[in-house]
């Protein structure tokens, strides 16, 4: 039949059609080289969000031994996002994403590399990684309106639930990976490599 052919199976195969798309559109969906390269960068960036609060908050607490401090350092990571959460796409839509995208990993690898030579000199503060966590906190606010935006436009609108899909997938999964990482550097390498 028509439907068949469509799905390329033979005219006996329709009874297999729906688990042949739901298979395939999984398969799409792995088409696009930008997909799976904006999908890593999340991965990535993820998995040191994670490793990162996980640290500060084990270091802010060894240093301080107040719990306040590391909820004030923690939420300064959600702060950007409280406040300008609901105007960035506006402004995302005037620049070109790619260089955003660039400039704030840039950001976030060059914020990281301060804490560790601090951290390395022995002068590392609990101010630091306060300023380290709010200065995260922007890229993590955009996370939304640039690379996600980015990826529902390399795959196309068919495609964009099951790219989401994946990169929620990728998101939970750095949630286990973040801090267990986290965990082990803090303990093999110090603050410095953590």
């Amino acid at each position: 039949s028509g439907y068949a052919a469509r799905l390329g199976c033979a005219p006996g195969g329709r009874k297999h059609a729906p688990r042949y798309r739901a298979r395939h559109a999984v398969m799409r969906a792995a088409y696009p080289a930008d997909f799976w390269r904006l999908w890593s960068v999340g991965l990535v960036a993820s998995v040191v969000r994670w490793l990162e609060t996980v640290v500060m908050g084990v270091i802010v607490y060894r240093e301080t031994d107040s719990p306040f401090l590391v909820s004030v350092v923690t939420m300064l990571r959600l702060l950007p996002m409280g406040l300008f959460g609901a105007w960035l796409g506006v402004v995302v839509e005037r620049f070109d994403r790619r260089l955003m995208l660039a400039g704030m990993i840039a950001l976030l690898t060059l914020t990281s590399a301060i804490l560790s030579v601090v951290a390395a000199f022995g002068l590392l503060q609990v101010w630091h990684l306060a300023v380290g966590s709010l200065v995260n906190g922007f890229g993590w606010l955009t996370d939304n309106p640039l690379r996600r935006t980015m990826m529902g436009d390399s795959v196309g609108r068919e495609r964009m639930a099951t790219a989401m899909a994946l990169d929620i997938v990728a998101m939970n999964v750095s949630r286990m990976i973040g801090p267990t990482l986290g965990g082990v550097v803090l303990v093999v390498a110090g603050i410095e490599g953590a």
